[in-house]
């Protein structure tokens, strides 16, 4: 094969233009090339002027040497190199060239007068040749410089579509989009979007631009229509600012407000092709976002609806139940209350009132989860530890029933958290070792440093493996015991809305540890007036023993 890919690429491209560009991530990105400018400064001129000067002076010393032809092919040289600043230089070059040849080399020397009429046509084919190569080398200078603003507008536009596909907000897109622009032109720019929370307005999400009601109101026709307006364009082309729509398929989702110290379309309208570009990507882009964030809304909404249904269902299940046992227990005792021996009677009240506090334990879990999810934050207040333990064994005295329960909780052990909610904590992990465990029930309490750790011990079967990472989400049993799967969600939601952690582990000799870290501190906390302390139940014969002895609780 002769040549490489690229080369057999170039031969067989017929009209098309291919542009090769260099990796943008590979190492440090060579100096952009420095584009030619469209008009020639005073520099040019006094180049052009400074050549035939010296070819000139060259001349005249290699009079004496030189035949005039020779003396002519030194003055086209001079017209060459001129023509390398533009058509301007050029021109001047070859009408010094012709003066300077007439005055010091053609005859009579030192006039401008001609003796011989056969140097008219010298001085003709030195400005006409001047012509032909200042126009030639004008057009390889355009074709140079429009292949340049190529390049670098092609490598801007790739950096640009590398950027905006990583935006994941229309904020960042807008962002990206600003930013780019306000790179590649000198330029101010902004970028509108409708305003979700006022129909039919439009706000600026990024760029520091401000914005007139008068260029508000072009950048509003934008939209509304569609098209290009402003500035340059042949509609409102008195505006100070050029505004673009962002076009997504057939609707706009947006509008790119430019505002430029020259006309963006003015020089053949290098910059137009770019910013027409830039919007064309940017709009995809604003409607990529847009529709991403209508798929994540509209999957969250099928989960929700998956996990109402899933909640219903489990909590109906786990509300008929005691339901019915409470309907049934009070109907017998209704119609056979004069049939019924006193024991039987008592069973059915007992019945009754376990199956309400399961009912209120239900009821309870939901209000809890509704109220953190909700973003609620908890209060602050300084509980006695113990006084929290008492009470949650309280309110399960009748689930704990014959079990022992071994209690090691030191009496000053205060923790800063919300009394209502993480007594609801304590009770749906003592709820779940009865459930799923064997007594004795263990309840413990220390403080590690910066933190209170409280933990909650039975010696059941432990934690299936395939479990252990799912445990705390709603709707997950670890065994076939009534519950909806609620009760341990509520207690991570509520743990770490208290800014805690909480976490589970087999023990070595069988059963299971939940363990519950929170902060031994926080700046909002304050110690509750002592009347509010004796609203807390405290189960009789649950008080702590110290440290070293731990007391068994026994069952009423």
């Amino acid at each position: 094969m002769r040549g490489s890919l690229l080369d057999a690429l170039i031969r067989g491209s017929g009209p098309i233009e291919i542009h090769v560009i260099a990796p943008l991530d590979e190492g440090r990105p060579p100096p952009p090339s420095v584009i030619p400018r469209e008009h020639p400064g005073a520099w040019a001129y006094g180049w052009a002027v400074l050549a035939i000067a010296v070819t000139t002076a060259l001349g005249m010393a290699l009079a004496n040497y030189a035949t005039i032809a020779e003396i002519t092919m030194l003055y086209l040289i001079a017209i060459t190199l001129a023509s390398l600043a533009g058509r301007g230089p050029s021109l001047v070059a070859a009408s010094l060239a012709v003066a300077a040849f007439d005055f010091c080399f053609v005859p009579p020397k030192y006039t401008f007068a001609v003796s011989d009429l056969r140097y008219l046509m010298t001085f003709g084919v030195m400005f006409g040749a001047g012509l032909a190569i200042s126009a030639l080398t004008t057009r390889l200078r355009r074709q140079e410089r429009d292949a340049l603003i190529r390049e670098r507008h092609t490598a801007a536009l790739l950096a640009f579509t590398r950027d905006i596909a990583a935006a994941l907000t229309p904020p960042d897109a807008a962002a990206v989009t600003v930013e780019h622009l306000e790179a590649s032109f000198p330029v101010s720019a902004a970028v509108l979007v409708p305003d979700p929370e006022e129909p039919g307005a439009l706000t600026a999400v990024a760029g520091l631009m401000p914005l007139a009601p008068q260029e508000l109101a072009v950048v509003r026709w934008a939209f509304e229509h569609k098209q290009a307006a402003g500035r340059g364009t042949d509609t409102l082309p008195g505006a100070h600012i050029l505004a673009v729509p962002l076009l997504s398929g057939d609707d706009a989702v947006g509008v790119i407000a430019v505002q430029a110290k020259q006309d963006p379309r003015r020089r053949g309208g290098a910059a137009v092709p770019l910013i027409e570009a830039i919007a064309r990507q940017a709009g995809l882009a604003l409607g990529r976002v847009k529709f991403a964030e209508q798929a994540r809304e509209a999957t969250l909404r099928v989960r929700t609806e998956e996990m109402r249904n899933a909640l219903l269902s489990a909590v109906s299940h786990d509300l008929r139940t005691p339901l019915a046992v409470i309907t049934g227990a009070a109907t017998t005792l209704r119609d056979d209350e004069d049939r019924l021996p006193g024991a039987a009677r008592r069973e059915l009240l007992n019945q009754i009132v376990d199956d309400a506090r399961r009912l209120e334990r239900v009821l309870a879990n939901l209000l809890q989860l509704t109220r953190v999810e909700s973003g609620l934050i908890p209060s602050r207040e300084l509980i006695p530890v113990e006084e929290l333990v008492g009470a949650a064994l309280t309110r399960m005295e009748g689930a704990i029933g014959g079990w022992k329960v071994d209690l090691d909780v030191p009496a000053d052990l205060v923790i800063p958290v919300d009394p209502i909610l993480f007594e609801q904590v304590l009770i749906n992990l003592i709820d779940n070792a009865i459930k799923h465990g064997a007594p004795p029930l263990e309840l413990r309490a220390r403080r590690e440093g910066a933190a209170i750790v409280l933990d909650v011990i039975d010696h059941g079967r432990g934690i299936p493996p395939e479990l252990a990472s799912t445990l705390f989400d709603k709707f997950v049993r670890a065994s076939n015991a009534p519950g909806a799967g609620l009760g341990l969600a509520v207690v991570r939601a509520i743990v770490e809305a208290h800014g805690g952690r909480v976490g589970v582990e087999n023990m070595p000799g069988g059963g299971a540890r939940f363990r519950v870290d929170l902060p031994a501190d926080h700046p909002d906390a304050r110690r509750p007036p002592l009347d509010e302390l004796s609203i807390l139940p405290v189960r009789t014969g649950a008080e702590p023993a110290p440290r070293d002895a731990l007391t068994p609780t026994e069952a009423p």
